[in-house]
């Protein structure tokens, strides 16, 4: 077997997408998970017959990047039913342009957790679905054969949106081939990047550990402090819950706050930026309350949304009168998302940190990094650390 069938043999010329797995005929592509919790894919070469529909419908593996972005409005948004703002991450756009898709008898294709909470892609025509696939994730989502799926039902003719990140919204796009359907539309995320499932699954279980219980659901971003100060929630199997602040969670801290644990193809993301491949972008609006207090909101959240094409154009005007919105430059967007200006940065000791956790395991090193996060943002030291870059300045002046 190989290891992986990528001209170059990089961990970050793949996104694991398993866009190669559903167009091989021949069931030659399987997927392994490497040290640091990432699956790939490897090749039984007694299997191919070497036609490269695998290679070319990698959406790592061209050297041009299709980006279909033909309009340029932004705005911050939010829906105007609090019900659909209590269950959304930010301001309910899912939940808004999902609905209109519902009523013309559309499929919605999303992200959910399963009882486990292995995280994967899911088709749904109904609002019990659609519910399902609200709320963010925080891990890699498992497309596995869902592909497939998404092309029976844009043949059929009936509308369909698929919600996920850039370089899976290009994986099905090249997989669906032809051009562009007019019944497929796309709803992109500004990817922060995506961690190690394999971390997040130990995570779990070690939580599951502490308390002797089995989670049902993970809740990222509950908003019962506010959207500026969400809550990470575990809802367990015999009804309990409990609740932080998610800046004190542990994988969240190695996720976010470090930046460390993130998929190598992540650091070098193609489709960070301005320049999108998406019909509609989303995000949360961070920072709206500074560049357009009038939208803030009442904290309940706010999102930020990016029309790229003539298609999205008309998405947005068939659902603008269930929003309260307002067009703003896009300089504001990118204020506070530095992937809608560049991909983020690798933590500068992630090679220390994937040592650690391959010699100690992952409860090492969510107890560890969280500690050195939480000393790092502590008021004091980065006071002593302003101090110290003003005094270097006088001195060498």
């Amino acid at each position: 077997m190989n290891s992986c069938f990528l001209d170059s043999n990089k961990k970050s010329s793949c996104c694991g997408c398993k866009a190669c797995a559903s167009v091989c005929n021949h069931n030659a592509i399987t997927f392994y998970f490497d040290e640091e919790g990432f699956w790939y894919p490897q090749i039984d070469e007694g299997k191919c017959v070497f036609c490269n529909k695998c290679r070319n419908v990698c959406p790592l593996n061209d050297d041009v990047i299709p980006i279909i972005k033909d309009e340029n409005q932004t705005y911050a948004a939010f829906s105007k039913s609090d019900e659909v703002l209590r269950r959304s991450a930010s301001g309910g756009m899912f939940s808004v342009i999902s609905d209109y898709i519902l009523t013309g008898g559309g499929v919605l294709f999303g992200h959910v957790y399963d009882e486990d909470c292995n995280c994967y892609c899911i088709s749904g025509d109904s609002q019990e679905d659609r519910n399902k696939m609200c709320g963010s994730k925080y891990v890699q989502s498992d497309m596995r054969d869902i592909f497939r799926t998404i092309k029976d039902y844009v043949n059929t003719g009936r509308k369909v949106l698929f919600t996920g990140t850039p370089c899976q919204i290009d994986a099905v796009k090249k997989y669906l081939g032809k051009g562009e359907y007019e019944n497929f539309m796309t709803m992109g995320l500004v990817c922060h990047g995506v961690p190690s499932p394999k971390i997040f699954k130990e995570y779990i279980i070690e939580e599951e550990k502490k308390v002797g219980k089995k989670i049902k659901e993970v809740i990222f971003r509950s908003k019962e402090k506010g959207w500026t100060k969400p809550l990470r929630k575990f809802v367990y199997k015999d009804g309990n819950v409990a609740a932080e602040l998610l800046n004190a969670d542990a994988f969240n801290n190695l996720f976010q706050g470090t930046d460390c644990i993130l998929r190598p193809s992540c650091y070098e993301c193609r489709y960070a930026g301005k320049k999108r491949i998406e019909d509609i972008t989303v995000a949360d609006f961070w920072g709206i309350q500074n560049k357009h207090p009038d939208m803030f909101n009442d904290n309940k959240g706010v999102s930020l949304v990016l029309v790229n094409t003539k298609r999205g154009l008309d998405l947005f005007e068939k659902i603008k009168q269930n929003l309260v919105y307002k067009q703003v430059p896009l300089v504001d967007a990118q204020y506070k998302n530095i992937p809608l200006v560049r991909p983020v940065k690798p933590f500068k000791l992630r090679d220390k940190v994937f040592m650690e956790y391959k010699k100690y395991g992952s409860g090492y090193i969510l107890k560890k990094y969280i500690r050195r996060k939480r000393i790092l943002s502590s008021f004091p030291v980065r006071m002593i650390r302003k101090v110290l870059r003003v005094f270097k300045r006088l001195i060498t002046k």
